[in-house]
């Protein structure tokens, strides 16, 4: 799990991407789970609910898939995102 969040006061700073996420581009909310811990440790993970249109948080390109495209699918990207701690 190569997405990160470190804490920096009544925040998180999410730097990262999700690849092959399903409605990237049509949802409105994404439940992402991303290492808050060091690398390995299984309890070092963290779900994070962040919403469309939060700065530093955006899609990447539509997935030119085989079959299947009844729903968009590209990755998420976190590029110092802030989310605030209520919503962990």
């Amino acid at each position: 799990m190569n997405t990160v969040a470190v804490k920096d006061g009544d925040h998180w700073v999410i730097n990262g991407s999700k690849n092959f996420i399903t409605h990237a581009i049509s949802g409105n909310v994404a439940v992402v789970i991303v290492r808050t811990g060091e690398k390995g440790d299984s309890h070092g993970m963290t779900a994070f609910i962040i919403e469309k249109g939060t700065p530093g948080f955006s899609a990447g390109k539509k997935e030119n898939k085989l079959g299947m495209r009844a729903s968009e699918t590209t990755e998420l990207i976190f590029q110092d995102c802030r989310i605030h701690k209520s919503q962990v």
